[in-house]
């Protein structure tokens, strides 16, 4: 299962773009009651993923926040109660690669997302791996999402090595701007250790691990309540752990807009 990026945009004659990635690939559009290729739902085991577009119009009024409201909406965490949801570019990565450029996405999107207790965002687009802790407006919070980014399987625009913490690396606001993702949204932190500042002058409190190698994952879902995610780095193949974290849900402390039943993930 794909979800669009910044190199399918490919713009092409008669200012068409994504013609390849629509073209390509199967996505259940219609299954999901999605009428994009760009956004699209489907489930897989005892897990609801949610695709998302970030390089198509996202905000409150347009169809894909409409839609994502309705899929969420619809959601039976009694047969799927883990809820994962993927994008291309992260939301919270402390990389100076890309840092904070789709904040306009997560200003408009992050709040309905955590009303429905999302447990994981998967993402890409920064060329190195980094696990958040749960995090929710850039606040350490217990019912937020795990954001895992793993944009690091292998490019050809090398690694991301520096972070937008260290000395002489925090990025000028302006040059955070991405006219495919909703225009400039990225301002200073208002509350926290960096409060007044556009970066952080240390690893951010949500960035829980960071590390530039090559890599991959594996999420293994063992019951309705817990999580094992793994990743490796490519020269170790799986013979040597690189990161490695239960995510442990906890529907009693963090009730979303709709309940699970107990024990109904056993029996489904």
């Amino acid at each position: 299962m794909v979800v669009e990026g910044n190199h399918e945009i490919e713009k092409q004659a008669g200012n068409q773009s994504f013609v390849a990635y629509s073209s390509r690939f199967a996505f259940p559009s219609e299954e999901s009651k999605s009428s994009s290729t760009f956004y699209y739902s489907f489930n897989s085991g005892g897990i609801h993923f949610i695709m998302l577009g970030a390089y198509v119009p996202f905000s409150k009024s347009e169809k894909q926040y409409k839609w994502l409201e309705r899929d969420l909406a619809n959601v039976d965490r009694s047969v799927t109660p883990w809820l994962v949801a993927a994008w291309h570019p992260p939301w919270y990565n402390s990389y100076k690669a890309h840092y904070k450029e789709a904040e306009c996405m997560r200003v408009d999107m992050e709040e309905l997302l955590y009303s429905y207790s999302v447990d994981i965002v998967l993402n890409g687009h920064v060329h190195a791996y980094e696990r958040s802790n749960r995090v929710y407006n850039y606040t350490l919070d217990p019912c937020g999402p795990v954001h895992i980014t793993v944009g690091d399987g292998g490019n050809r625009e090398k690694m991301a090595v520096e972070h937008a913490d260290e000395a002489g690396n925090c990025p000028e606001p302006s040059s955070t701007y991405d006219e495919y993702m909703g225009g400039f949204c990225a301002t200073n932190f208002t509350t926290g250790p960096a409060a007044g500042k556009f970066c952080w002058d240390r690893q951010p409190d949500f960035s829980a691990f960071r590390e530039s190698s090559f890599g991959h994952g594996i999420l293994e879902v063992k019951n309705e309540t817990w999580a094992l995610w793994t990743w490796y780095r490519n020269q170790d193949s799986t013979g040597k752990v690189g990161d490695q974290i239960y995510i442990v849900r906890q529907p009693d402390v963090c009730p979303s807009l709709i309940t699970l039943p107990k024990g109904s993930f056993a029996d489904s």
